[in-house]
């Protein structure tokens, strides 16, 4: 068994968005009746998305952000500015359009009245690992098979006028078949 944080950390974002209610799936999320489906229900779901973590400064200014696009829970962007500092500071948000439209990223945010921008591109390294996960979250036992192609992202943070790079340590193109079954605990 291959078992990655990041896909535990995709799934806690679906999770998180199903329980405080987002409502009605974005534009691109592919769901019949156009509503999120529970993440924390059994049950079968193929699941398709792109995910980039990633580090950096801009200026002097410390930062993180998080792309998620599922095409089942739809897309999510989280930010965080001043990073590890009293200053900290950040916003998770949920967009109808996709972050990554082919190899290019676009990304923007708002924290504390200045603008956040993310853009660049992530091009596939050609490179793609099978995965392979359990895990057991909230009285579920979750198996996720499937492949992740391998991104290169080459990205810029843009902080109200200071820019600077971004490093994407996870970063890749899911295909996924998720089987949620009760854990029985």
């Amino acid at each position: 068994m291959r078992s990655t944080p990041l896909i535990t950390g995709a799934l806690a974002v679906a999770a998180t968005s199903a329980l405080i209610g987002l409502g009605a799936a974005p534009g691109n999320a592919q769901t019949p009746d156009g509503q999120i489906p529970d993440p924390m229900t059994p049950g079968v779901t193929h699941e398709r998305g792109t995910l980039l973590e990633c580090t950096g400064t801009a200026g002097t200014t410390p930062g993180r952000a998080n792309l998620y696009q599922n095409r089942t829970y739809g897309n999510h962007l989280e930010v965080l500015v001043h990073d590890g500092t009293p200053e900290e500071a950040g916003v998770s948000r949920e967009a109808a359009t996709p972050f990554v439209v082919g190899h290019r990223v676009r990304a923007t945010a708002k924290i504390g009245g200045r603008k956040v921008t993310i853009s660049g591109t992530a091009t596939p390294t050609g490179k793609v690992e099978r995965v392979h996960e359990v895990v057991d979250d909230g009285g579920l036992h979750i198996v996720s098979k499937g492949t992740h192609r391998l991104l290169a992202p080459v990205l810029t943070v843009t902080v109200g006028d200071r820019t600077g790079r971004l490093t994407c340590d996870g970063a890749f193109v899911f295909n996924l078949k998720v089987t949620k079954t009760s854990s029985g605990t």
